[in-house]
This record gives C-alpha cells, structure tokens and sequence, in this order.
C-alpha cells in the first residue's frame, strides 16, 4: 500500500513536524488552515492530509481562490440549474458538490473578497448550497482544507478578513516553514526533482556536481520548493555532462527579488525601489487604501503588496 505521507520528503525536523501534523489533521474531520510562503508546499500537505484520512476514495477538489473571479464565484463553488443565466444551457454542479464525502481544499483562501467570504461561511456552517437559479438547496458534506500565503490575522485587524471564516478556519492550522530553514532537506529534495525530471523528459544526468551543491546550500531559495523544482528541471535540460553543474542553471531562475547596486540603488522586480514605491502608492491612492483592488491593479498578490509596503515603508494612505 502505498505511504500516503511518501510525498512529504525530509529528514529534518521540519519535515517531521509536518509529517506529524498531516496523522493528526487525517484522524479528525475538522478544517484546516495551512499558512506559509509560496511555494512551501501547502497543496502537498493538502493533499497527504486527505489521502490519509477517512475520505480518501472520495475526491480532492482543489481551487485557486485567487483565480476566481468574483462574478462567477457562486456559479463556480455552488453550481447553476439550466437556464439560470445566458450561456447556462444545462445544469452544472459546482466545487462543493463535487467534493460532497470529500474534501475541498482552498488554496489563497486570503485572496477573496469579503461579500465571498460571507458566503464561503454561509455554506460552510449550514452544509449546504443552493445552485444558481435553483429553488431547493443540497446538501453537502465536505471537509474543507485551506492554504493562504497571507497574514490572516493581519487581515483580520485591517477589517479585509472576516473575524468569524478565519476562527472557523483556524480549527487546526499549520505553518509550513521556508525551505531556507529545513537544513538537510534541501538536497535531498534537489536531487528528488532531478531524478523525476530526468525520467520525464528522458534524459541521462549523474549527480550534483559539488559547485552546484554549494550554490544549492548558499542560495536563500526566496521562491521555497516551488524554485528549487524549477532551477533542478532547468539543470537537467541545460546540463551537456554527465553531472549537473552550477552554470546548467540560468541565473535568471535563481534572481533574488531585490539585488544591492550601490551606484544605482536597489532593484526589485517592479524596477528601482523608488519607482516601485511610486507605483505603489499611486495603486493605494487611486483606490482608496484598498489593498485587494490595489494588488489587483498593479498585478500581485495582495500578500505579496502588504509585504512590499512593509519593505518600502509605504502606509495605507
């Protein structure tokens, strides 16, 4: 049988603490809120913590609450009757029907709105939705697993995250941590993706080249997990011989958000810091100190703005 926990790799002690945390959350049937950087591996921990528990033969039905736009949120999460809007030309159940005996994991749970939030709660209490255009509601059985890279509890004092959805949420809750801080781990994770990206795109690689192992280990891995995959698939493709070296990683993979110039001043990926501030603030004053409508506009996530502002000293305005 295979270790629904085998996706969780590590010898680490972090790795062992949520590996911990993953038996407990799959013996009960409570929500979970799983916190952390992007790129930590929250949808792992989602994932282990459904194949574990008692709703494995169901269906993890996974979203981006982030990528939902909030015209079709009800439509997408409660499904719509025929005929419940143009274009609605049969009936479609939505994410919590579909994980009905399941589990329905919400990943950036933090990006949503607060009118969604409401409704999120709504359904979450009463167990139970109502389709678009439908008159009788369903009933519905779901565990619900959450993962936000934000701070809720933040969001909560700034009045853009409901006080009632995070306390529901906060059941069980698990702060995954940076890959900068699971020491051993790392390379044991490196060579893991070269071995899976080397079967996928059928390529012959040996080993980590010790220069490539000391960029691996020196590096901050600012992007966690997610930026390591990507920098090992980069290596195996690149790479001309039979080890992998540290120059078979393009440099752009491994650019750091802000890099010290002391001639031009400090960059980041939204140009200097004085530009970036500037775009910024312009963001907030045209929408009223609004961070989720203001990250909206300047195409980041509203986690990733609050932590901006925090590094430019930049208010709400």
């Amino acid at each position: 049988m295979t270790d629904p926990l085998g996706p969780v790799l590590g010898t680490s002690h972090a790795a062992r603490e949520i590996r911990e945390f993953a038996r407990l959350a799959a013996r009960v049937d409570a929500p979970v809120l799983i916190t952390g950087e992007t790129g930590t591996g929250k949808g792992v921990l989602a994932t282990a913590i459904h194949r574990a528990s008692a709703r494995a033969a169901a269906r993890l039905v996974a979203v981006n609450c982030a990528g939902v736009p909030e015209s079709l949120f009800e439509s997408e999460f409660f499904g719509h009757s025929r005929g419940a809007f143009t274009g609605a030309h049969q009936a479609r159940r939505g994410l919590f029907e579909l994980a009905h005996g399941g589990t329905l994991f919400l990943d950036e749970v933090g990006e949503l709105t607060l009118p969604l939030q409401a409704k999120l709660l709504t359904a979450m209490d009463h167990g139970e939705i109502r389709r678009l255009g439908a008159e009788s509601v369903v009933q519905v059985n779901a565990r619900i697993l959450a993962a936000t890279a934000a701070d809720l509890e933040a969001n909560v004092a700034d009045q853009e995250f409901r006080l009632d959805l995070y306390h529901r949420l906060l059941v069980l809750s698990f702060h995954m941590p940076a890959l900068r801080d699971r020491g051993p781990d790392i390379l044991l994770l490196a060579r893991h993706f070269v071995c899976t990206f080397a079967g996928r795109h059928e390529r012959h690689v040996g080993d980590l080249h010790p220069d490539l192992v000391r960029l691996i280990q020196s590096h901050p891995w600012p992007g966690n997990i997610r930026q390591l995959a990507h920098a090992m698939e980069a290596a195996v493709l690149h790479t001309s011989g039979a080890d992998l070296r540290a120059a078979d990683v393009p440099a752009r993979i491994l650019r750091r958000p802000a890099v010290a110039d002391t001639a031009r001043g400090r960059y980041s990926f939204y140009g200097t810091e004085a530009e970036e501030r500037s775009r910024i603030e312009a963001a907030l004053r045209a929408h009223r100190g609004n961070l989720t409508r203001a990250a909206r506009a300047l195409g980041m996530a509203r986690n990733t703005l609050r932590s901006r502002m925090t590094a430019l000293s930049v208010g709400r305005h």
